[in-house]
């Protein structure tokens, strides 16, 4: 049994501001029936235009999510037919060699796949968004803010019983990076980062490039936890950038120390010439300038 609805994609950023609302974040698809925006009062063909509309009810594909979202925050796709989800099998990751470790580094802890640690409607790993939280609210503009990333300190177990808000700012960066570093492969198969690449190779404007990008990491070809993870991450360096001034950061110099991590390059690969930078820079660069033209959403009654 399915039913006639409409399909949007989120521009922007958006934390609900009520029990009701769900959040948004750039690149999530969303379903609205027909019937809601009947009951709404809304004529045919106003579907299209979201914005005049206001606040619509609807389901994030992306997040699992069901609630309430602005308008404003999203635009029109097409039309699609909505029938109830049918579970879909979950393929195996591909093996890599980069997930392959040495004596030394296996002496750390391994943390568990990322389809193993979250799920919807969750973004990312509780663990990494709690670090990624704490760095946000200390040091967004600390000139030490991921300074001389080694992963040394705590590792991950620590971490997640520590009072992070206690942490200094240094200690947290390092637990991005050994986070990071502890998981059991890249944050992306091999597969993906190859058509990543030939992206950022092929599509000269950067949004156009970055909406690409953004697809290839929401592939069915992959848990969906590893793209949301990938996206989480992003957010948050490019949240950083918004204070560049102060901490001197910038979409380059971020994506050149996250990449090795994300994508588990090959040791001593030239990380400033490698493509999967350019990936990264490119998503980072996206996702600021959309923060930095948000609206600011105002709830208008119907």
């Amino acid at each position: 049994m399915s039913s006639e609805g409409f399909q949007y994609r989120a521009l922007y950023d958006y934390k609900k501001e009520r029990e009701e609302d769900i959040d948004l974040h750039v690149g999530d698809m969303l379903l609205v029936s027909k019937g809601a925006l009947l009951a709404l009062g809304c004529s045919n063909g106003a579907e299209e235009r979201p914005s005049e509309i206001g606040w619509l009810p609807g389901f994030n594909e992306t997040t699992q999510e069901k609630g309430d979202f602005p308008g404003t925050y999203v635009e029109f796709i097409g039309r699609k037919r909505m029938s109830p989800p049918t579970p879909k099998p979950r393929p195996p990751r591909p093996a890599s060699a980069a997930s392959v470790r040495t004596d030394s580094e296996s002496e750390g802890l391994v943390l568990p796949d990322l389809a193993e640690q979250f799920g919807p409607p969750e973004t990312s790993p509780p663990l990494l968004s709690r670090l990624m939280e704490a760095i946000e609210t200390k040091g967004a503009e600390s000139l030490g803010v991921y300074r001389s990333l080694t992963g040394a300190g705590l590792d991950t177990r620590q971490l997640a019983d520590a009072d992070l808000e206690q942490l200094e700012v240094s200690s947290l960066c390092d637990g991005v990076f050994r986070f990071l570093q502890d998981l059991p492969g890249p944050i992306l198969p091999s597969s993906l980062q190859a058509e990543m690449i030939q992206a950022v190779q092929e599509v000269r404007d950067l949004e156009e490039c970055a909406q690409v990008l953004r697809g290839v990491s929401s592939s069915p070809a992959c848990p969906a936890q590893y793209g949301l993870t990938l996206l989480s991450v992003v957010r948050h360096l490019a949240r950083l950038c918004l204070h560049s001034s102060r901490n001197q950061l910038s979409p380059r110099s971020l994506a050149e120390s996250f990449s090795p991590p994300l994508f588990r390059q090959a040791a001593g690969s030239d990380s400033s010439l490698d493509p999967l930078v350019q990936v990264l820079e490119v998503l980072i660069t996206s996702e600021l300038n959309m923060i930095q033209a948000a609206p600011v959403s105002k709830r208008v009654m119907c």
